[in-house]
Parts: structure tokens; C-alpha cells; sequence
């Protein structure tokens, strides 16, 4: 009754409907739907096309230079760029990013290093506010 879970269509990682392997070194924008596995350098913007549940899983020898962006990612490797992850971002033991994240969801494993700004994005996005509570007044006497 109260753990009803509606099945969620997601890609798995078993899915990858392209490869840039580990002896591609690609300079310019990359656009993909569905899974996407890097385990080259990319030079260039990494996107996910907008409304899909893609999947990005970088590897530990896979680099990024660029902004990034996917529904689920799994990153092992180095992103140099701001980060988008609309859905679940893993950040592996390898994981390098140089530049802001900004996710839904975040599990980060011990030895990963984020050198820029985490932040959560809520249900309602830019609708949420933020309210301060009243400071309690002190008696003196």
C-alpha cells in the first residue's frame, strides 16, 4: 500500500548505444541519447538531448573538457566544466571535477574530489523559496 513504486524506464548500464573508447581523442560537441560510455577525451560540450533518460558513464581513464550534461551519470574519470545531472549522479572513487554540479540525486564514493560548487536541484527547481525564521528575541533583566 504504501511502498508502491511505479516502474521507471531507465536505461541500464548494460545499454550503451555508443562508445567513444580509449584511443578516440574527439575535439568538438557531442550529442546523445540513451547510453553513452567515454572512455577518450572529449574536447568539447557533452549533451544529452533534452527529455530523455539518457545514461553518461565516464571512466576512470576517460576525461572531459567541457560542460556536461545527462538524466543518470556514472563518473570515474575527469570533468573539466560544470556538471548537469537531472536524475541520479554517481561519483566514483576516480572521479575528478574541476567546475559546479548541480544534481537530483548524488552518492559519492571516498576519493572522489569536486573542486567547485554542489547543488541540489529541488522538485519545484526555481519555484522553491527560501524563508527566514524569525530570530528569538533575549531578555535581558
Amino acid at each position: 500500500m504504501f511502498n508502491k513504486k511505479r516502474p521507471v524506464s531507465r536505461v541500464t548500464v548494460e545499454q550503451f548505444s555508443s562508445l567513444i573508447s580509449g584511443n578516440i581523442s574527439l575535439d568538438g560537441g557531442v550529442s546523445f541519447e540513451e547510453g553513452l560510455k567515454v572512455s577518450g577525451q572529449v574536447k568539447g560540450n557533452v549533451c544529452h538531448k533534452p527529455g530523455t533518460h539518457s545514461l553518461l558513464a565516464l571512466s576512470a581513464e576517460g576525461r572531459i573538457e567541457g560542460n556536461v550534461s545527462s538524466y543518470d551519470a556514472l563518473i570515474d574519470g575527469t570533468i573539466v566544466g560544470d556538471l548537469v545531472v537531472e536524475h541520479l549522479l554517481e561519483l566514483h572513487s576516480n572521479a575528478r571535477v574541476r567546475g559546479n554540479i548541480r544534481y537530483r540525486q548524488l552518492s559519492m564514493e571516498n576519493g572522489a574530489v569536486v573542486d567547485g560548487v554542489l547543488s541540489r536541484m529541488g522538485d519545484e527547481e526555481e519555484g522553491a523559496q527560501v524563508f527566514e525564521l524569525p530570530r528569538p528575541q533575549v531578555r535581558e533583566g
